[in-house]
C-alpha cells in the first residue's frame, strides 16, 4: 500500500478531496494554499504538515490520477492486436476518464516538477513499432484536446471525432 493513501475520514484524506476538486478545476497556478485549505476547513499548517508543500501536494494528486488513467489506458489497449486500433482505444478510454473525472485540465497542464511525464511513456511504448516518432504529435494531440475541453473550446464530444479523424486521415 503506498504511503499517502489516507485513511477516509482524516484531515489528510480531506485534504486530498478539496486538492483534487481544486487542481481539477484551477490547474497548479490557479490554486491558492490557503483559499484550498479553508475550503478543507484546515488551516495552511495542516497542509504543510501533510505534504510540505503546495507542489508536493499536486504531486500526489497528479500521480494518482495518471495512473488510474494509465491503468484504464492499458486495459483499453490490451483488447486489440493492431497497434493503432489500440492507441486509439487507449487515448479514447484515456479521454473518457478524464472527462467522467473532470481532470482535464489537471492532466492537461505541464507538472510544475521533475518528474518523467508517465502518460507520455505509455502512448511511446504502445507506438514503438511505428518508424515515426508518431507519439509526439498523439500525446500532444491529445493533452490539447484535454485542454480544450477544459476551457470549453471543444464540447467532449468534439474531442473525441478529433481523435477518431487523426486515426481515420491514415486510411
Amino acid at each position: 500500500m503506498k504511503e499517502w493513501i489516507p485513511i477516509p475520514g482524516t484531515n489528510k484524506d480531506t485534504l486530498i478531496k478539496v486538492a483534487l476538486e481544486e487542481f481539477s478545476l484551477y490547474g497548479y497556478k490557479g490554486v491558492n494554499i490557503s483559499k484550498l485549505a479553508q475550503k478543507a476547513n484546515m488551516t495552511t499548517g495542516a497542509v504543510y504538515h501533510h505534504f510540505g508543500s503546495k507542489s508536493k501536494l499536486y504531486e500526489v494528486i497528479r500521480t494518482d490520477m495518471e495512473q488510474r488513467l494509465i491503468d484504464r489506458m492499458e486495459g483499453a489497449a490490451s483488447l486489440f492486436d493492431k497497434p493503432e486500433e489500440a492507441i486509439k482505444a487507449a487515448l479514447l478510454t484515456g479521454l473518457n476518464f478524464a472527462i467522467k473525472g473532470n481532470i482535464c485540465k489537471l492532466i492537461s497542464e505541464e507538472a510544475p516538477y521533475d518528474k518523467k511525464d508517465k502518460i507520455e511513456e505509455y502512448i511511446s511504448e504502445l507506438t514503438v513499432e511505428n518508424d515515426l516518432p508518431i507519439e509526439v504529435v498523439l500525446i500532444s494531440s491529445w493533452r490539447s484536446i484535454l485542454k480544450g475541453i477544459s476551457s470549453n473550446q471543444l464540447t467532449a464530444e468534439q474531442g473525441k471525432n478529433l481523435i477518431a479523424w487523426i486515426f481515420n486521415k491514415g486510411e
